[in-house]
């Protein structure tokens, strides 16, 4: 019996991978939800108007050897004698389930910083299906919004309250949007596309306080009050591993600590997604979560399978604008811009970087198109490519389409300019 906690995307796959390795074996899933699966990441679609709640619920496929807890709180784990304890919420039964194999797959919860006045009423964070329905329906009667985080889900939200007809003010502690993906001179495009918006940015200021009786009235940015009616803290999360504490090694930040093989310091216990810390560090993605959920998957039923090292590979969108990146920087960096196709007057800019012997490192890319041209660079990283292979690359063209010499090509020609280059292979 293998048990997994969570039915979140490592759940979910872990449990289809599981099946998928080993047809016979019993799987057992405990989910605090009421719901199966979900998509946190629409959360500001539904926010926006542009779907509804049910629309970000999935029905979990259905297998004959899989059960599913809905409804159900684990409470404790007993590593010695391999059994979950779990809450039934609706009987407050206490029910006991062996595991040959555990998958711990928790996931994360927001923090928000200490900020005096953050329990007041209209002051939402952004996880879960109810979130949604929360500030949806606080948002009809509000008209200033403050979204503190210019992250992916803070930027996404600033732009779904926008859509709505706020007032919306955008704050970022660090001095541009995207600070952990992007560089200035990218992230600029940015601010200039959300301003165009009309969303107002400011960068490099904290809020010190939320002000107001019970509700929110204001808030203090930077030493200077201003009205606001409802605050989103979009200011990161923090592992939800608490249930293993004491029972597995975790890092100082609480992080579950694993493997290449995502096995914890328990050999009878896997751990996956925003929990976890692997030997390449932290990286809470869903295409990162779902490929360490493959691999647990693969080794909880006895395969032999290893994590290599992700790209990261990112991004991020409000309306049709793409907010892309990959892998890190490296010594030399080649940067350009084209228009989406000949008759277009959207454009897309990038910046790719390189070694000096042009093996790639990573790139960033913004504008309609954006996720597209990083995808690329990142199938071609993970091949140990070199610059010139992005330069020289046979490319699909139409004038409809795209650019006959598309951005990814003049980024890639930009950075060559740095390098020697002794013999031409086009």
């Amino acid at each position: 019996m293998i048990v997994i906690i969570g039915l979140g995307t490592g759940g979910l796959y872990a449990a289809r991978w599981i099946a998928m390795h080993n047809r016979n074996e019993k799987v057992k899933i405990i989910e605090k939800r009421s719901y199966e699966t979900y998509s946190p990441c629409s959360i500001p679609l539904v926010v926006e108007g542009e779907i509804g709640e049910e629309d970000i619920i999935h029905p979990f496929p259905k297998s004959k050897n899989v059960e599913i807890l809905l409804k159900h709180e684990v409470v404790e784990i007993d590593t010695k004698n391999k059994i979950v304890e779990a809450k039934d919420l609706d009987s407050g039964e206490i029910k006991e389930v062996n595991y040959d194999k555990l998958i711990y797959s928790a996931g994360a919860e927001p923090w928000i910083p200490p900020i005096e006045g953050r329990d007041k009423k209209g002051v939402f964070t952004v996880r879960t299906v109810e979130d949604a329905t929360r500030i949806k329906e606080w948002a009809k009667s509000a008209k200033k919004a403050l979204v503190v985080g210019a992250g992916a889900i803070g930027v996404e939200m600033a732009y779904a309250l926008r859509k709505r007809g706020l007032d919306v003010t955008l704050v970022e502690l660090l001095q541009w949007p995207f600070p952990t993906v992007l560089d200035k001179d990218i992230a600029k495009y940015v601010d200039e596309k959300l301003k165009e918006e009309g969303i107002k940015t400011r960068y490099g200021v904290k809020v010190e306080k939320i002000l107001g009786d019970e509700r929110v009235r204001a808030a203090i940015i930077g030493g200077e009050e201003v009205e606001f009616d409802m605050v989103v803290m979009s200011t990161g999360v923090r592992p939800s591993s608490k249930l293993l504490q004491g029972k597995v090694e975790l890092d100082d930040r609480g992080f579950i600590m694993v493997d290449e093989r995502m096995r914890t310091s328990d050999e009878n216990i896997y751990a996956i997604g925003d929990c976890v810390r692997t030997p390449y560090g932290v990286i809470q993605l869903a295409t990162t979560a779902l490929n360490q959920a493959i691999v647990a998957a693969i080794n909880s039923t006895g395969g032999d399978a290893t994590l290599r090292k992700p790209n990261g590979a990112f991004v991020s969108a409000f309306g049709d604008y793409e907010v892309a990146s990959v892998g890190e920087r490296g010594e030399i960096s080649g940067r350009g811009w084209s228009r989406l196709n000949p008759y277009s007057d959207e454009k897309i800019v990038m910046k790719i970087y390189a070694d000096k012997d042009g093996t790639l490192r990573g790139a960033q890319a913004v504008g309609k198109g954006a996720s597209s041209r990083i995808d690329i660079v990142s199938a071609l990283i993970r091949r140990g490519s070199k610059v010139w292979d992005l330069a020289f690359m046979e490319k699909s063209y139409c004038p409809a389409v795209c650019e006959l010499y598309d951005v990814i090509k003049i980024a890639a020609e930009n950075a060559m300019r740095r390098m020697k280059i002794e013999k031409y292979e086009i």
